[in-house]
């Protein structure tokens, strides 16, 4: 196996592999969640933040960079320069390519616009007294710690490392939640879903143009 097909194959089956389980968030975890109050539903919701942080971004930069590679391949030899790539970005190989990335990557620029929503989540979980994990709520238990922002969640300086953490979600928040409280989260949860299913489809639209481009 040559390493330009090495490459259609990691690329093609991280950016489908990726889209799906983005998909699966919304189409089976979401309504999970939904169906949960905000004292319980709040500690998973920051627990998948947390993973997925670390694994969709760098698949994104995975597949895109390895179409990247693809499109500037797929000229003729002699003519491999970012001036050919760029003229011929509409046109057979490497454009398909050069769409794929393009569409694999601008799922960074798009989870920009689910921040608000995202960080609303982490802060009512903060607020009730909530962690990113079964770990991290006992560390911090032990430690004292007190509620943080959103932001000094995601921050995690003072919390075990979330690169090494692998234990299970809180199983609820410290504090109960009110009526009113699982009806925003509930709320929260379904822009969070509808959002996300759209970082599915940029992502499954990648690897199916990458796809178009290895068999063209």
């Amino acid at each position: 196996m040559s390493v330009t097909q090495t490459i259609q194959i990691l690329s093609i089956s991280t950016a489908l592999l990726a889209s799906g389980g983005i998909a699966t968030l919304t189409l089976f975890d979401i309504p999970l969640l939904k169906s949960q109050p905000a004292s319980r539903s709040l500690p998973m919701t920051r627990w998948l933040f947390s993973r997925g942080s670390h694994i969709f971004p760098t698949a994104a930069l995975l597949s895109s960079s390895g179409f990247a590679y693809l499109a500037y391949s797929s000229l003729p030899s002699g003519t491999r320069t970012l001036l050919t790539l760029l003229q011929n970005a509409n046109k057979g190989q490497p454009g398909l390519y050069l769409a794929a990335a393009a569409l694999t990557l601008s799922i960074g620029p798009f989870t920009s616009l689910m921040v608000p929503t995202n960080f609303s989540l982490i802060k009512m979980n903060e607020e009730k007294g909530g962690s990113r994990s079964a770990a991290s709520a006992q560390y911090r238990s032990s430690a004292g710690s007190k509620t943080r922002s959103a932001e000094e969640s995601t921050d995690s300086k003072d919390d075990v490392s979330q690169w090494t953490d692998l234990s299970v979600p809180q199983e609820k928040t410290e504090k109960k939640s009110t009526k009113e409280e699982d009806e925003e989260a509930k709320i929260l949860l379904d822009r969070f879903g509808k959002l996300n299913g759209v970082r599915a489809v940029l992502m499954g639209l990648g690897g199916v143009v990458g796809l178009l481009g290895a068999l063209a």
